[in-house]
């Protein structure tokens, strides 16, 4: 059993004999937690199956995702939900099956592909038990780039496509001092009324997977235009600019109502901002004049 802590919370992930963390956990490393007193919220098996038609998840009850990853919803006949991951739509390629409280887990990956669906299925059901077994302590898994800047974190947000890491490249390239802190899923966390923003394992395509904590002291939500303009977002707005951002189980009703506090705690600390951008140099300053005012 190996041990992680990602944004103060430990989880612990089993290996089948025969697969080691340094081939299929790397990106976990920095976050590698030795205190054999640290108790993890969720613990994550990964066992093989002949073939997953065996393993019975229940009835489909969604398909989600525009793009793979596709993620699967079963309903088991007692009212359980379980899960699945996919790279299309046709079938699932690994079954997650949560216990009824979430903390211990199995993840079915087919025997005759496990080291090309490995790292994947871990990821993806590292990700949903990490979101659903954090939202109760003010935890908000955000699907964003960060950047890092004078000390502080800077989250950008938006739709697919929309051009996140590209503008965090452009602050990395344009605005002296400038690294990057998370690509893809960083966290964010409320502790007595202090925002902060955590890099995580999850980082996307890109390989950036730093244990490292930053104020959050600006969100800002991307959308493509013809120039470069940024507005300050009132609390209504920045609300509905971060809410979409958030990975939940909005089938769960004390997921939801977590994520709704945590956001609303959000909002009351870190200002909100629209850019309205190019994907050029102008953009990065001009967002970074702007949201970098004390």
């Amino acid at each position: 059993m190996h041990k992680y802590v990602v944004a103060g919370h430990a989880f612990a992930v089993t290996l089948p004999d025969g697969f080691s963390k340094e081939d299929h956990l790397a990106p976990y490393e920095p976050f590698l937690c030795e205190d054999d007193s640290v108790a993890p919220l969720f613990h994550l098996r990964v066992e093989f199956a002949d073939d997953l038609h065996e393993i019975d998840p229940g009835a489909v009850k969604d398909v989600m995702n525009d793009e793979a990853p596709y993620f699967w919803l079963f309903e088991a006949e007692d009212g359980h939900f379980n899960f699945g991951f996919s790279y299309s739509k046709s079938r699932p390629d690994c079954i997650l099956k949560p216990s009824e409280d979430y903390s211990d887990n199995i993840v079915y990956i087919p025997r005759a592909h496990a080291s090309r669906l490995m790292e994947f299925s871990l990821s993806n059901s590292m990700m949903l038990l990490y979101t659903f077994n954090t939202s109760a302590y003010d935890t908000l898994m955000i699907h964003a780039s960060v950047v890092a800047y004078e000390g502080g974190g800077y989250v950008f947000l938006g739709r697919s496509g929309t051009g996140k890491s590209t503008h965090s490249r452009l602050w990395l390239e344009n605005i002296e001092g400038t690294w990057l802190l998370n690509d893809d899923n960083p966290v964010i966390r409320v502790i007595d009324g202090a925002v902060n923003v955590y890099g995580s394992p999850w980082s996307g395509k890109t390989p950036c997977y730093k244990n490292i904590v930053l104020p959050l002291n600006g969100v800002v939500r991307l959308s493509q235009a013809p120039y470069n303009k940024i507005s300050k977002l009132a609390p209504l707005q920045a609300y509905a600019s971060l809410m979409p951002a958030c990975s939940c189980m909005r089938w769960d009703r004390r997921s939801t109502d977590a994520l709704h506090k945590t956001v609303e705690s959000v909002i009351r600390k870190v200002d909100g901002w629209h850019l309205e951008c190019l994907p050029d140099a102008d953009a990065a300053h001009t967002c970074c004049a702007a949201v970098t005012v004390k």
